[in-house]
């Protein structure tokens, strides 16, 4: 997914998921939240498997969230 969201110029980073979304390790893409209905629709159309799009209520801090 991160492929085809970034040959389309759509936001996308790859980064371990938060703890506040799941209990084990795993790897998620930060997106944008005014890009969710765009991203869906793409992976409808791309036959694209995902688990969930899941959002936190937190303020990213640069100084803190870093990944990559």
């Amino acid at each position: 997914m991160y492929r085809t969201l970034k040959k389309r110029s759509i936001y996308a980073q790859i980064s371990p998921t938060p703890r506040e979304l799941s209990v084990c390790c795993g790897v998620s893409l930060l997106i944008h939240g005014e890009d969710v209905e765009q991203i869906k629709e793409i992976a409808e159309t791309d036959h694209l498997n995902y688990l969930s799009i899941d959002g936190l209520n937190n303020t990213f801090d640069n100084t803190r969230h870093k990944y990559g």
